[in-house]
């Protein structure tokens, strides 16, 4: 629900500026494409999509054949926001691609409980990606410390390979408001100019 809000936002962000957008919704396929238009209707009709669209994923998320569609319908250099919680593998290298042809902007999208275990005893945890399933002790204070580290580790080492690459960074959490992050981002960019 909050890749979807702020994929709106940035949809009608496009509307003030007089800019084409376009969508490449994608789960471990893409779902949709609409190409780049300008417009009030071509944006209304972006935003009833992100927000009508449904998680049927059937094999994970491929982040990396999603850019590689994109690179491949759009020629022209584009700013691209690439909404994503990243929990996908093997897209590092089609990212770096996308960004010398595109200015790529990363909205990484991801939620508390993601990072740190509840104390509820045995649990059944399901990859999203793999399907995976195992049996856990939450109630472990060391399991649940590993969990948290490790979750953490993989944050820093996605934000340091976008900092090396020079792709903007804008995470953005259920737990707390991300307005004041996009705002920043725009003045930022546009300071740069």
């Amino acid at each position: 629900e909050l890749a979807a809000e702020v994929t709106a936002l940035l949809a009608l962000t496009a509307i003030r500026n007089q800019d084409k957008i376009g969508l490449v919704l994608f789960s471990d396929k893409i779902v949709k494409y609409i190409p780049p238009r300008k417009g009030r209707q071509s944006v209304m009709r972006l935003v009833r999509e992100v927000l009508a669209a449904e998680d049927d994923a059937t094999g994970g998320t491929d982040i990396a054949g999603a850019l590689k569609f994109l690179n491949g319908v759009q020629k022209r250099r584009a700013v691209v926001f690439l909404v994503s919680d990243f929990q996908a593998n093997g897209y590092e290298r089609e990212l770096r691609v996308t960004s010398r042809h595109h200015d790529v902007i990363t909205i990484p999208v991801s939620d508390p409980a993601e990072s740190e275990l509840p104390r509820a005893g045995l649990a059944e945890l399901e990859d999203p990606e793999t399907g995976e399933l195992l049996l856990v002790d939450t109630s472990d204070a060391k399991v649940r410390a590993a969990f948290a580290a490790a979750a953490k580790a993989e944050v820093e080492e996605r934000d340091r390979f976008f900092a090396r690459n020079g792709i903007d960074n804008v995470p953005v959490a259920t737990d707390r408001p991300y307005i004041q992050s996009i705002r920043a981002l725009f003045k930022r960019r546009a300071s740069k100019r």
